[in-house]
């Protein structure tokens, strides 16, 4: 955080090349935090080049008492739900666009469950209201603490944890139906 705040500092006096530092130290947290709200790798393009033009004309209102990976994920959130009401874009998984981590080494049966169980992941996913599915997105791609995704959801802490923990039961229980569906 120290290192944040002196290039922050170093921006405000006019310092350019802190500005570059900064581009370059989180472009690929935030390109892949806005792909993952998305799922359009232009359109994840465009908004990181915005959420940093805002960065860059409203530095002077972050607040250094938090964290600036708070900050700017929380912009990087409001722009990509501005592209989805935009564009009538709504957040859908794909599996096609998890990589593809299928081993030669893996048996037959490993394979068949490993897809199985990204297709019930996707579809429980895309099951939820979008404010549950970003806290499960977010909490799982990012590895926040709760704090730290509460001040990006601009929700209280303890209102994320639960709705973060009643999505993982939900989960559970969906994947119990599942199975019991099967038999």
């Amino acid at each position: 955080m120290g290192e944040d705040s002196n290039l922050i500092g170093s921006i405000l006096d006019g310092n350019v090349d802190s500005f570059n530092i900064l581009v370059n130290k989180y472009e690929g947290i935030v390109l892949r935090f806005i792909y993952n709200m998305i799922k359009d790798k232009e359109a994840s393009e465009d908004i990181t080049q915005e959420v940093f033009i805002t960065v860059y004309n409203k530095l002077y209102l972050y607040d250094k008492t938090h964290k600036f990976i708070n900050w700017l994920l929380q912009i990087s959130k409001n722009k990509s739900i501005d592209y989805i009401r935009k564009y009538k874009r709504v957040y859908e998984s794909n599996i096609e666009d998890i990589p593809n981590i299928i081993s030669k080494e893996m048996s037959p049966e490993q394979s068949a469950e490993f897809m199985e169980t990204k297709e019930n992941v996707e579809e429980y996913l895309n099951s939820l209201n979008e404010v549950d599915r970003q806290i499960l997105t977010i909490k799982y791609s990012q590895n926040l603490s709760f704090y730290d995704l509460s001040q990006i959801m601009e929700m209280t802490e303890s209102n994320v944890k639960r709705k973060y923990y009643r999505s993982r039961q939900n989960f559970k229980t969906f994947i119990s139906q599942k199975v019991k569906g099967c038999k």
